[in-house]
């Protein structure tokens, strides 16, 4: 009777033990090779250089553009970009998604979004619009990056969406979407983003996994590894793992109190030697910071470089996730592109 209760126990244990691993985000045994995509900058003028290193260098397979940008008004105004930006991507296997963002007069104008997503008659012209333009510079596909929804938009952004994949897809274009980080379904900020619909909709998901510090918050780590890993297990309950990106921060702040300025790389390490600060590195956020005095006070700072996105990258690698979409272009560390390119494959090792 023993052995037999015994056995029995042993049975169980298994079971639940099999449960909870499957029940498990993480795929440790996953043998493909990430995909990795790049947004490209406008405004920097490193950015082309860059774009060189990281498709040459790291494998990096789709390039989004900051071309494209949704004015209050609701019309969509179109950069002319350098000719050696399309020169380089013309001459090579890369898809380019550029990205159409709604950051206007300084700030994210999700209220005019919304109030253009709810009227049918402008969201079918803007989707139109999108489409007609990303077929005269033959893209191949957009990345829709539209920030501060309010809450109460989501539905009609959700319908936005799917109309607009519609549209995209009869001409064999793509549909990516950046949505902001969440960990739980109480995100306020970002209740119109609809992980599930969107995860239906959308060819890719890009989750913008950063900024859990931002330059109007308290300093801090901007992408903490634990709430990184967080974020990948909320998201792999909600969107198909072959359509998840990971955003990965290239960047980092200058706080005075609650207020700060963003700095990519080069510039923190170029800060840290002017003011002679030792930068220390935090293991649990997997993240660089120093603090310094000036004349304008008491100063922190928060950055990352490439040791911070290979601990987070291996995080998308063993939840088996598409790749990796990484913010931004022009002024990362230049030692990234090894760490992505053995993610992608392109690496000696891989």
């Amino acid at each position: 009777m023993r052995r037999a209760l015994l056995v029995l126990v042993v049975c169980a244990v298994l079971v639940v033990a099999g449960a909870v691993t499957l029940a498990r985000p993480w795929a440790p045994d996953r043998t493909e090779h990430l995909v990795a995509a790049a947004w490209l900058p406008v405004w920097d003028e490193r950015a082309p250089a860059a774009l060189a290193r990281a498709v040459d260098e790291g494998g990096v397979a789709e390039v989004s553009p900051t071309w494209a940008t949704l004015r209050p008004d609701g019309t969509l105004a179109v950069d002319a970009p350098p000719q050696e930006v399309l020169d380089r991507l013309d001459s090579g296997d890369v898809r380019v998604i550029p990205a159409v963002q709604n950051f206007a007069d300084g700030t994210w104008q999700g209220d005019a979004v919304a109030r253009l997503l709810a009227d049918p008659v402008a969201s079918a012209d803007h989707r139109r619009e999108l489409v007609e333009v990303a077929l005269e510079n033959e893209w191949d596909g957009v990345d829709i990056d539209y920030e501060g929804l309010p809450a109460l938009a989501g539905p009609d952004f959700t319908a936005f969406l799917q109309a607009l994949r519609d549209d995209l897809h009869e001409h064999g274009l793509l549909l990516s979407v950046a949505v902001p980080a969440r960990d739980r379904d109480e995100t306020s900020y970002a209740l119109a983003y609809g992980y599930q619909a969107i995860g239906r909709i959308a060819d890719q998901v890009r989750v913008m996994t950063y900024d859990n510090a931002w330059s109007g918050s308290p300093p801090g780590p901007i992408a903490p590894t634990d709430w990184v890993r967080d974020v990948v297990e909320y998201a792999v309950e909600r969107v198909p793992r072959e359509k998840l990106m990971l955003g990965m921060a290239t960047y980092g702040y200058d706080w005075v109190g609650e207020d700060g300025s963003n700095l990519q790389h080069a510039d923190a390490v170029a800060l840290a030697e002017r003011v002679g600060a030792e930068p220390r590195w935090d293991d649990a956020a997997a993240a660089w910071t120093f603090d310094y005095v000036d004349q304008g006070g008491q100063h922190t700072v928060w950055y990352e470089d490439a040791r911070s996105l290979e601990t987070k990258q291996d995080l998308a690698a063993a939840a088996g996730l598409r790749g990796i979409a990484i913010w931004q272009l022009g002024g990362e560390d230049p030692r990234l592109w090894a760490a992505v390119a053995e993610a992608t494959g392109e690496g000696e090792g891989a």
